[in-house]
């Protein structure tokens, strides 16, 4: 279908250092059933509801981006949210991020690890090449989509939280072996 088109498209480009690190797609506080949750023994009930036509929008936009090959590499938001999508998108390349939550399309959101593990649905973290960028974010227009950071040479995940303070700066490698761990058995 078109998503398995998507995936195919986008593993053809490669990132690099100095492209730019976008998040599409609106993060709500939607913790219930979330990985996040479900480590402190919690279910909540604030669970992730789909937005139809926001999504199909979305989806669309990115379909159409990659098509352009403005996209250099594209990952979804699924189990874990937001902070697991960057971290994959980081070790996946072998080049670390530098990312400002701040940036990052939200609603009634004020606490970094509500941001960094909700796990709302039709979420993305995309790399673009500076050159493609007018081009992206024209496509994306109408989309909740923002550029967030950008992807670095030295290999570390660092993101600053909603205040500007430090709140992870990470080896993708350790990062990249702790994800590894629950498939090593």
């Amino acid at each position: 279908g078109r998503m398995e088109d998507v995936r195919k498209a986008v593993t053809l480009y490669a990132k690099k250092a100095g492209d730019l690190v976008y998040v599409l797609g609106m993060t709500h506080a939607e913790l219930g059933a979330s990985e996040w949750y479900a480590l402190y023994g919690a279910v909540g009930n604030s669970g992730p509801t789909v937005n139809v036509k926001e999504a199909r929008t979305l989806y669309n936009a990115l379909h159409r981006a990659i098509e352009a090959r403005c996209v250099a590499s594209c990952h979804d938001c699924s189990d874990g949210g937001l902070g697991v999508a960057l971290a994959e998108a980081a070790f996946s390349g072998g080049l670390g991020m530098t990312i400002d939550l701040a940036l990052v399309p939200a609603k009634g959101i004020d606490r970094n690890d509500t941001l960094l593990f909700s796990e709302s649905p039709s979420r993305f973290v995309a790399t673009v090449a500076p050159e493609h960028r007018e081009q992206f974010e024209r496509i994306m227009t109408g989309c909740a989509a923002a550029p967030v950071g950008t992807v670095e040479a030295e290999g570390l995940l660092v993101i600053n939280g909603l205040k500007g303070k430090r709140i992870i700066a990470e080896n993708i490698n350790v990062l990249k072996a702790v994800w590894q761990k629950p498939l090593n058995f």
